[in-house]
């Protein structure tokens, strides 16, 4: 009787114990390190240590991230990494503003840096997941390092690291997700909040900065030489809010909007999805609004009928945006005339098919690939002549994947991401609506791949987040 009263009491005691771990281990918590981090360095900028940031601001956010993960922390460590890969190149803009503008700016690589740190514990823990997803991992795993290894030979050192770190960070946040996370429903419960606080964030910056331009986001502008968002003035501009530029705003911000349906809490719902819908429409990426209307579609196919809630308030939206005209229906308006019409007059849309016309004959006739390096802004730090200039702005993120690695590898790369983004979408219907909104949030970006290589970078975050999140095994209990 003794020892069963004696258990009894230990396993009271542990309960509280466990409780108390587990309040500690909170979303929020990670996210208000993230923010109190991100103001801590722009308070500090202002006061003259603008240079010490430089290297100030991605240390701390690295001993941050090393803490919760030594703490077991791993809610608060997915929160913190999710908000640093939200607000870094703001804070690279306010360091460079109150400095002098710097191409290879170091705060650039905190994101990614505190991505990496979970690698050690994403490859040593040990769950089951789902068949595609290991073989996504594996194939990923398995032709990053080939490219890597063509691009140190054809690239050289320097900028084959470099650019191998744009998928590196968010493959390690991934299988931190598929293999460490242990409880399910609170990795969900941060998704749910990642997409609400993401669009309200992200939203509402990016209306500020259509309407207002801060003088750091002009300086950045100037600095930059970037022509395809537009004049650096008020309402005369694509949005970029917190994001390198126009582009991830576009897709990011659709994704997000595709988790939002999921959230359970109606008026955050409805005050998010507004905010985030105008600053994805004033963003003009086409990408983005046909990715949000593909998983919308998705969604009510599946018969997910509180998407219904977000068609309401996108019709609402244009129709007081039409009502009350302004530079942001006019600039939406104008995109959309200019890709539909057949005498288009849209420049970028022209570039694009040229572009992709042009390297087509190139790119389909080289097995072997350029390796890591070779394309996008890294690019620039490579002398080798295997380099195409051309290849430094890419259009088309099947053409890129297939310069990189190769026609074999790439379409191995292609079809390992196509196939587990199609199996999570044929499992939605059977899924509670989190999951199913998760798949459609893949689909968007997938689908997204054809303007750019949306597995890398902050798409790729976003894109690993979904596709690791289904592709975990559901645990006895729900835990892992």
């Amino acid at each position: 009787m003794s020892a069963a009263l004696d258990a009894g009491l230990a396993a009271a005691g542990a309960r509280p114990v466990a409780r108390g771990r587990r309040a500690l281990d909170t979303g929020g918590l990670g996210a208000a390190l993230g923010l109190c981090w991100v103001v801590a360095a722009c308070v500090a900028t202002l006061g003259g240590a603008a240079r010490l940031m430089l290297v100030g601001f991605p240390l701390g956010a690295a001993l941050i991230a090393l803490g919760l993960l030594a703490l077991r922390r791993w809610n608060a460590y997915l929160a913190f990494a999710i908000v640093m890969w939200l607000t870094t190149n703001e804070v690279r803009r306010f360091v460079d503003w109150k400095s002098v503008y710097h191409e290879q700016n170091p705060i650039l690589l905190t994101a990614t840096v505190v991505s990496i740190l979970s690698l050690p514990w994403g490859l040593l823990y040990r769950r089951r997941v789902r068949k595609e997803i290991y073989n996504l991992v594996s194939v990923v795993m398995a032709v990053g390092a080939y490219g890597l290894l063509v691009g140190i030979v054809r690239n050289g050192f320097l900028p084959a690291i470099a650019d191998s770190l744009y998928l590196l960070g968010p493959l390690s946040l991934g299988l931190f997700v598929l293999k460490v996370m242990t409880d399910d429903e609170a990795l969900r419960r941060v998704l749910r909040g990642t997409a609400v606080w993401g669009c309200l964030g992200l939203g509402a910056y990016g209306l500020i900065q259509f309407l207002v331009l801060p003088p750091w986001d002009l300086a950045w502008m100037l600095g930059s030489e970037i022509s395809s968002i537009g004049a650096p003035r008020p309402g005369e501009f694509r949005t970029f809010s917190t994001l390198t530029t126009t582009g991830p705003l576009g897709q990011v911000l659709a994704a997000l909007l595709l988790i939002l349906v999921s959230e359970r809490r109606v008026p955050r719902q409805f005050i998010a999805a507004a905010v985030g819908m105008v600053c994805l429409g004033t963003t003009l990426v086409r990408a983005g609004w046909i990715g949000l209307a593909l998983g919308m579609v998705l969604l009510f196919v599946l018969g997910r009928t509180k998407i219904l809630r977000m068609g309401a308030v996108l019709a609402a939206l244009l129709a007081g945006l039409i009502v009350l005209g302004g530079p942001i229906i006019g600039r939406m308006a104008e995109r959309a005339n200019n890709t539909t019409s057949q005498t288009t007059e849209d420049i970028s849309l022209q570039k694009r098919i040229e572009f992709q016309t042009r390297i087509a004959p190139t790119v389909l006739s080289d097995p072997i690939g350029l390796g890591f390096g070779a394309t996008g802004r890294v690019s620039n730090l490579n002398a080798s002549d295997f380099t195409d200039p051309h290849f430094r702005n890419f259009d088309s993120g099947i053409f890129e994947t297939l310069a990189r690695f190769g026609v074999i590898a790439g379409l191995l790369y292609l079809g390992a991401i196509i196939t587990a983004t199609a199996k999570a979408v044929r499992r939605a219907r059977r899924t509670e609506l989190t999951d199913t909104c998760l798949a459609a949030a893949a689909l968007a970006l997938t689908f997204g791949i054809i303007f750019t290589d949306t597995s890398q970078a902050i798409y790729g975050m976003v894109l690993w987040l979904c596709l690791a999140t289904l592709g975990r095994v559901p645990q006895s209990g729900g835990r892992a």
